[in-house]
């Protein structure tokens, strides 16, 4: 028993000695040394809707002066019965006079201004013909866009955002329409139908009213524009976007003509 008891004592002593040097663990630093927790960072104050009360306007005409584009001739592999034989891809349309449509003016850096909801409540890419209809589509922040199938057979919708949440959903031709997620960050998102393969879109999302898709004749107009100088945006599918200055005064229209080559 007097061995035992000397056993155990001698075991108390170095547990002892073992924890007074630290017993080779890494030592919890006190308190007042860990690292304080990053202050939050504001988000940026985002663009404010209201009134317009020394609102002029932007007008003008995009256009096309480079050579002629052919359009793309492509054999339909996939429910000919509602497509057709073939489909004619035309990414560059004109009118006579050289007049761009489906481009699309936008102003970028716009801080207040008219409401948001100037742009409308309801956004919608139909699926008609085995194309898109419109080739173009701005949609604002905080909205959805509806896909309508007005074709009645089977269609995948595919968007691949860089930002916003991506779409990739068969839509039936039981199906007549479907939802997207309602867009978060202004972006430029193409789409795509994986079942037919000839089949392009463009979804232009913003976080401002100021942006329009170009009509056949490639004639545009924002309207009801603070007065002030702003960087304008011309976008095509087929070519590099161009920016201006443009200043805007009161109660009168500013005009801008853009040429793509």
């Amino acid at each position: 028993m007097k061995r035992i008891s000397g056993l155990i004592s001698c075991v108390a002593i170095l547990c002892l000695l073992l924890i007074a040097c630290g017993g080779g663990a890494t030592p919890t630093p006190p308190l007042a040394a860990t690292r304080p927790p990053a202050e939050p960072t504001k988000p940026p104050a985002g663009y404010q809707g209201g009134p317009v009360s020394n609102g002029g306007a932007i007008s003008g005409k995009v256009t096309y002066s480079g050579a002629a584009m052919a359009s793309e001739i492509v054999a339909v592999d996939k429910d000919p019965e509602v497509c057709g034989q073939e489909i004619e891809v035309a990414k560059v349309q004109t009118d006579a006079g050289g007049g761009l449509a489906s481009a699309v003016v936008r102003i970028t850096d716009i801080q207040s201004g008219k409401p948001l909801e100037g742009l409308g409540s309801k956004f919608t890419l139909d699926q008609k013909g085995c194309v898109y209809v419109p080739r173009v589509v701005v949609v604002p922040v905080g909205s959805a866009l509806t896909i309508l199938n007005s074709d009645g057979i089977l269609h995948n919708i595919h968007t691949t955002p860089f930002d916003n949440a991506p779409l990739n959903k068969a839509q039936p031709g039981t199906q007549k329409e479907l939802m997207s997620d309602p867009f978060t960050i202004p972006e430029i998102i193409p789409v795509a139908c994986d079942v037919h393969k000839w089949m392009g879109a463009t979804i232009v999302a913003v976080d401002n009213p100021y942006a329009v898709v170009t009509g056949a004749d490639g004639s545009f107009s924002l309207a009801d524009v603070p007065a002030g100088t702003y960087k304008v945006e011309v976008w095509h599918e087929a070519f590099k976007a161009q920016s201006f200055d443009v200043t805007v005064e009161a109660g009168k229209t500013a005009t801008l003509q853009a040429d793509f080559k």
